[in-house]
């Protein structure tokens, strides 16, 4: 058992983040968090499989993320399973230019100042988002992450530690021998489990490296996305905004998104996909983090 501290760069709130889209029962997904902390495997380069824990502090302008591996790996591995973390965590972001940039609307000064510090998670890799993005699509989060947790604890990879669990999200190899039957009983459509089986048995067969996107630009990933059956617009940016850059893109097809966006800019009078696309132009590269901030904000009723 190894423990090393990663000093993300401040403000730095991922807690709340973990804290609003973790669902209690309905995990691993394939992590499990729970007050404070995190827990999941990481599967490496070399394939390796390592549990890790962190602990997330509240220290928002002087964060900490204490990892603990609980397997004895190499000066590599090591070195491999803090970028992942970093990554997942997103402890490399700047919020400073970013805030400046919300100071000239004062309705988005305002949810700064509420959600300051907040940033998302990314999913570990491109893959998991676009399997995920699958579940999701037309259903809510809640039935979505039971699914998730069906799937992962069906199909993923788990390292006992004591009475500790840790998950990794099943890989393409497994994923592509999984039977349309074995997907349905994880609650899924008939169509879904196709989508899923069929996209990754063209992963698992090399014919496609899902994390060869984060080298594109958006026309690239919507394109290369929407190319497999049962993907469309909203997968693909669904994917972008979880796996790949958060900031720049707006899911203007999310209805989540146009809710909230409709409710600060609109007196809540639900604007269309293409009045939210339009709309959120005036923020440039940032528009897609602060759809994240108001999304965040956001509580419907009020």
């Amino acid at each position: 058992m190894e423990t090393v501290t990663i000093e993300p760069k401040p403000p730095y709130d991922i807690k709340t983040h973990f804290e609003h889209y973790s669902l209690g029962d309905l995990q691993p997904s394939p992590s499990i968090y729970e007050k404070g902390i995190y827990r999941r495997a990481f599967q490496l380069k070399n394939d390796i499989l390592v549990p890790v824990e962190i602990e997330l502090n509240d220290d928002v302008d002087s964060p900490k993320l204490k990892a603990t591996f609980y397997s004895a790996i190499t000066k590599k591995e090591r070195e491999n399973a803090i970028a992942k973390i970093n990554w997942v965590f997103d402890t490399e972001y700047d919020l400073k230019p970013f805030y400046e940039f919300m100071n000239s609307d004062p309705i988005l000064r305002r949810v700064r100042n509420n959600n300051y510090g907040l940033r998302p998670s990314y999913y570990s890799t491109v893959y998991e988002a676009i399997i995920v993005a699958i579940v999701q699509q037309q259903i809510s989060v809640k039935v979505a992450s039971h699914m998730v947790s069906l799937i992962v604890r069906r199909y993923g990879d788990c390292i006992r530690v004591g009475t500790k669990e840790f998950w990794e999200f099943p890989s393409p190899k497994e994923l592509a021998k999984a039977t349309v039957k074995g997907l349905r009983d994880c609650k899924l459509s008939e169509r879904k489990a196709e989508y899923i089986r069929d996209f990754s048995q063209v992963v698992a067969k090399g014919a496609f490296y899902p994390e060869s996107l984060k080298k594109c630009d958006y026309e690239q990933i919507v394109d290369k996305i929407t190319s497999f059956r049962g993907m469309g617009l909203w997968t693909a940016e669904s994917v972008i905004v979880t796996s790949i850059d958060v900031e720049n893109v707006n899911p203007s097809g999310d209805l989540g998104a146009r809710k909230a966006i409709s409710h600060f800019y609109s007196g809540d009078k639900l604007m269309s996909e293409a009045e939210v696309r339009n709309f959120t132009e005036r923020w440039g590269r940032y528009k897609g983090i602060i759809t994240y901030y108001l999304m965040a904000e956001y509580v419907p009723g009020e």
